[in-house]
């Protein structure tokens, strides 16, 4: 299958398309004048050009729907939508979770990452919680935990514990969505219906308060 793939709702954006034999990988880092969504979609069309191929040649999209930034990920689902309705495409939504635990490679692993208000998303056995400080530390304990920086900087000196920064790690997470991607879509028995864009659905962190 020929499969798009994006996210910008982690730390950088990752894009990806698996066209015929050929596989076309980049990443952007955000600057103090862009935030890396913006580059989204002149990178994908570009990667296209560079592939000699067009969108319509796509049999699915993949991309991630957070827990991410708010901008992120509305850049992710709005980009999303728009491409699967005009082209007619299932679009696969994953969550950052199942992402990085996916990367990390560790079976037992758990994912926590930072939710603001001094909460946590705490991912385990394909659930993710919405839980406080004290929660995560008895959720933790002799468990490897693939976080983002600000989570490292407030656990990694709990004892017993491995956590894994994946912004510090060179994981090609759009290879990993990809993976996640083709296999639920594999799994399906009516991917028209199990993979609408209608069905789409942000996981945002928590916004900050409005005063």
């Amino acid at each position: 299958m020929n499969i798009l793939c994006f996210d910008t709702s982690l730390n950088k954006t990752y894009i990806a398309i698996f066209y015929e034999d050929k596989f076309l990988y980049d990443e952007i880092e955000s600057d103090e004048n862009n935030y890396h969504s913006a580059y989204l979609i002149p990178r994908i069309k570009k990667m296209c050009t560079d592939l000699n191929m067009n969108l319509n040649m796509l049999d699915a999209i993949v991309t991630n729907c957070g827990p991410g930034s708010f901008t992120g990920i509305r850049a992710c689902l709005s980009v999303a939508k728009v491409m699967a309705i005009e082209l007619n495409l299932p679009v696969v939504g994953l969550n950052s979770c199942e992402i990085l635990k996916e990367a990390c490679g560790i079976n037992n692993a758990v994912v926590l990452l930072d939710a603001r208000r001094l909460m946590y998303y705490f991912y385990d056995n394909e659930n993710i919680e919405l839980i406080t400080r004290d929660n995560v530390l008895k959720n933790i304990k002799n468990r490897a935990i693939v976080c983002d920086l600000n989570t490292y900087r407030d656990f990694s000196d709990v004892q017993g514990c491995e956590f894994i920064n994946y912004e510090m790690q060179n994981y090609n997470l759009a290879k990993v969505m990809y993976e996640l991607g083709i296999n639920k879509l594999k799994s399906s028995d009516n991917i028209e219906k199990d993979f609408s864009h209608a069905k789409l659905k942000a996981n945002y962190i928590q916004t900050p308060p409005v005063f």
